[in-house]
C-alpha cells in the first residue's frame, strides 16, 4: 500500500505542466535521504528543492481518523521519533486510499499541535506490529488535524487514483 500511495504523489507532481514545460522534476531519494524519512526530492523553480515523505492510510476513509506515527520501538528495543513527528522531509503527504483527498502539511509546523495531543490526553494511541518493529500513533479526526490550519488537502482526480490502484 505504501508504495501506491508514492506513486499517487510522484505522478501527480510528474504530470504536472505549465506551456508543455514539466513543472517537478522527482526522484527517489537516496538511502542517506531514506533513513532520515525523506521519500522523494522534487525541483521546481518557483518552490526551489523540497523533500517529501508519503504515508497511505487504509482506515482512515472509514474511521475518519488519521494515525499520526509518533515513535517507532525495533525488536532489539531501539526506540526512535516516528515520521509524523520527523522534521527532515519538507512536507509529509496523507493519501486517504483509496478517496481523491490526499493531506498534506510542514512536520515543523504541526509538530506542536501533535505534542498538545499527546499531552492532553483525549486521543487514543495505538500499537501496530510489524516485520521488525512495531510503532506507536496517534489517532486524530481528520477534521481536528483541519482546524489546526496547518494541514492542507490536495485532492487528486479519480482517473490517477485508479491508474495507481489497478496498475
Amino acid at each position: 500500500m505504501g508504495e501506491q500511495g508514492e506513486k499517487l504523489i510522484r505522478l501527480f507532481y510528474e504530470s504536472k505542466r505549465e506551456e508543455e514545460k514539466t513543472l517537478y522534476i522527482v526522484r527517489g531519494a537516496q538511502q542517506w535521504e531514506q533513513q532520515q524519512g525523506a521519500d522523494f526530492f522534487v525541483v521546481n523553480n518557483r518552490l526551489g528543492t523540497k523533500y517529501f515523505e508519503v504515508k497511505t492510510d487504509t482506515q482512515a476513509k472509514d474511521t475518519g481518523n488519521v494515525a499520526l506515527e509518533i515513535q517507532i520501538v525495533d525488536n532489539d528495543g531501539f526506540k526512535s521519533i516516528g515520521c509524523a513527528m520527523k522534521t527532515f522531509p519538507d512536507f509529509l503527504f496523507y493519501w486517504i486510499h483509496p478517496t481523491t483527498e490526499i493531506l498534506y502539511y510542514d512536520p515543523k509546523k504541526l509538530n506542536p499541535w501533535i505534542v498538545d495531543w499527546i499531552a492532553d490526553g483525549n486521543h487514543r494511541i495505538v500499537e501496530t506490529e510489524n516485520k521488525n518493529f512495531f510503532s506507536r500513533s496517534l489517532l486524530i479526526p481528520i477534521s481536528e488535524l483541519k482546524a489546526t490550519g496547518e494541514v492542507r488537502t490536495l485532492n487528486v482526480t479519480e482517473e490517477l487514483v485508479d491508474k495507481v490502484i489497478y496498475s
